[in-house]
This record gives C-alpha cells, sequence and structure tokens, in this order.
C-alpha cells in the first residue's frame, strides 16, 4: 500500500545509500569514513525492506524478506567503534572484536532456515505471520539484532557522562546534536521491541519513519555544519585535559571575572617586573595552576598575556595622546625596554609603533 509514509521510507533508503556511495567513494578514505559508509548502507537495507514490506512489493522479492536482519545486528558494533574515536586513543579503536560480531552471527544462525525456505513458502509464512504474530522465534531473533545498539547507545551516553561537564553540554550545540542523534536511534529501536513483542502492525513503519526523519536530519545537520565532527573532537579533547586538570575545584567563570578586572580596571601589567608567580598570588593560585588556566582558556601564555593589554594600551595612546613620545608610553604601559616594546609590538601587530603611529594619522 503506497501512502506519504511509506513515500517517506522509501526516500530516506535511496538518501541514507547515497550517502554510503558518497563516503565509499572518498580519497584517502580511513576507517572513520568506511565505517559511517557501513551504518548508512544498513540503514539503507534497513528502511528497503520495511518499504518493500509495507508497499507489498516483497512478495516480487521474497528472497529479500529478513535479509537486513544480520546487518542490523552489526549497526551497534559500527555505532560504538564510530564514537569510540571521541574517548579512545588507543591505536586499534577501530578493530572489531569477534564478541562484538556475535549477534549477527547468531542471527544469521537463527535464520538460516527460513533464508533457504522457497520464495512461495517465505510469502505464506509472512501472510501468516500478519494474521497470527511474530513466532517467539522471530522475536527473540529479533531482539538479539537491535540489543547492540542499546548498549552503542548506553556506551556513548555513559563516556559523556564520564568526560563531559553537564554546564558545556548545555553550552555546546554540536554535543546536544550528537546526544539527539544516538537517542533517536535507541528510541526507534526500543520502540520496534515494545511493537514487536505486543503485535502493532504497524510497529516497523513507526520505527522506519523515526529513522527516516532521523537520515532527513542527518543530512540537513551535514550541509549546515560539515565539521561536526571535527568540532565534537575537538570539546572531548578539551574536556578530557579537564579532567586531569589542577583547576577541577575552581570556578572558570569567576577566575575570568578576577582576571579581567586585573587586567582592565587594576591594570596590573603596567608593572615591569610583574611575572607569573606575582600574578598567582593575586589569583590566589599556583603558578602550575595559573598556567593551565592560561593555556587552555585564554589560549594565551603568560607572557603572550601581558603584553597583548600593554600593547592594547599602548594603542590607545597613540590615538588619544599623538604628541607623546613612543619610548614614555612604552614605559607607561609596562614594557621595561624600547627593544622589549618594539619587537613584542612587531609580533602583535605585523607593524613597528612608529608606523602604526603614522597610519593613525593618515
Amino acid at each position: 500500500m503506497w501512502n506519504l509514509t511509506t513515500g517517506l521510507i522509501g526516500f530516506s533508503a535511496g538518501l541514507s545509500l547515497l550517502f554510503a556511495w558518497g563516503e565509499f567513494i572518498r580519497k584517502n578514505t580511513k576507517g572513520q569514513t568506511q565505517i559511517q559508509g557501513l551504518l548508512f548502507l544498513f540503514a539503507s537495507l534497513f528502511q528497503a525492506h520495511t518499504f518493500l514490506t509495507a508497499t507489498g512489493l516483497y512478495q516480487f522479492f521474497p528472497h529479500l524478506y529478513l535479509i537486513h536482519l544480520p546487518f542490523t545486528a552489526c549497526i551497534g558494533a559500527l555505532l560504538k567503534r564510530y564514537f569510540s574515536e571521541l574517548w579512545d586513543e588507543s591505536p586499534n579503536r577501530n578493530q572489531f572484536s569477534y564478541w562484538e560480531l556475535a549477534p549477527a552471527a547468531v542471527v544469521m544462525v537463527l535464520l538460516l532456515p527460513f533464508y533457504l525456505s522457497s520464495g512461495e513458502e517465505k510469502i505464506a509464512l509472512h501472510s501468516k505471520y500478519q494474521i497470527e504474530g511474530v513466532p517467539l522465534k522471530f522475536q527473540i531473533t529479533i531482539l538479539i539484532a537491535v540489543s547492540p545498539i542499546f548498549y552503542a547507545a548506553f556506551y556513548v551516553f555513559s563516556n559523556m557522562v564520564k568526560y563531559i561537564r553537564v554546564e558545556r553540554f548545555k553550552n555546546s550545540a554540536h554535543l546536544r546534536l550528537v546526544g539527539i542523534v544516538v537517542g533517536i536511534g535507541a528510541f526507534s529501536s526500543l520502540v520496534g521491541v515494545y511493537t514487536l513483542f505486543f503485535h502493532q502492525r504497524h510497529g516497523l513503519e513507526l520505527v522506519s519513519t523515526l529513522i527516516a526523519f532521523l537520515l532527513i536530519g542527518i543530512y540537513l545537520l551535514r550541509q549546515k555544519s560539515p565539521e561536526l565532527w571535527g568540532e565534537v573532537q575537538k570539546i572531548v579533547i578539551e574536556e578530557k585535559k579537564y579532567q586531569t586538570s589542577q583547576l577541577g575545584g575552581f570556578n572558570l567563570e569567576s577566575l575570568h571575572n578576577q582576571l579581567k578586572y586585573l587586567m582592565d580596571v587594576e591594570r596590573i601589567y603596567r608593572d615591569e617586573s610583574i611575572n607569573l608567580e606575582k600574578l598567582a598570588i593575586e589569583m590566589k593560585l599556583t603558578e602550575h595552576q595559573l598556567s593551565e588556566y592560561l593555556n587552555l582558556h585564554q589560549k594565551k601564555n603568560f607572557f603572550n598575556l601581558i603584553n597583548f593589554y600593554r600593547i592594547k594600551e599602548a594603542k590607545e595612546l597613540f590615538a588619544s595622546h599623538p604628541e607623546r613620545n613612543i619610548l614614555t608610553i612604552a614605559y607607561d604601559v609596562g614594557f621595561p625596554s624600547k627593544s622589549t616594546f618594539y619587537d613584542a609590538f612587531k609580533r602583535e601587530l605585523g607593524t613597528s609603533p612608529s608606523e602604526f603611529r603614522k597610519s593613525l594619522k593618515s
């Protein structure tokens, strides 16, 4: 029976197949890309199976009926391998262990008699199941096939809880998208299991409709944020550094405000003898804690930070007091000598102080 739902499912099957093809033909593909291609390919098989079943077309291709289940049983292992690159830094992270592929092997063995039966037998069995319900053997087989997806979802979410702070998750749209994608996949599997055991006739179509929306959503996300995976990886790396941080007991926002006050209001950088130790004492941190905070959260080391504020004020003084001597301004903002001022100014702006002052007059 053709309707809007079956059309959407058929469209998503084709879209997922195009995704898979695009991943496989990429140049310089790596393990991550190949896993992504397999995920899209197996999703396409699942959607195509639902489309054939829902429209009755499976009667023309009876040997394709349930052929997707061994591949569905591999999706959980693929998802785990795919996301393991975020958490696991070992060189063998994309290698499969035998136990991860065991569900697919078990499904294949359980369904082998069905696969070896004739097309007429397959059609007759399916018609019988539509009236009497899915037999327990098939229910167990399908449950085995989808159970690795629940494990993969648990793996992803447990690692998110382990490595990522709640406030970072709330503030990162990229992390929320990953959670939504994995969550919808797990929820779809849960709906499938529920409808399977309670014999809801349109359970398979409902699951495939959810997956169709998920695939279309992934397509839109890839158009909007092609570097989504790289951004998520960057966040996880930063969060893993935070786990071993000496700043675990400190409020980063308070440290930011404290540093901003010392620089913008007290202008502590004007003290030419200022060093990491003195600034650490002002902020009630150790030197190691301050150094970590500046490098990880300000993206500057101590000297770059101090020179940034000194040069920032020097530029303001050049504009507001064009009559003042350059060296006098250098001393006023905290530079101990003319040479250090010129070197820092050149590194920061790519031009000398005198050239910068001339550019203000033109």
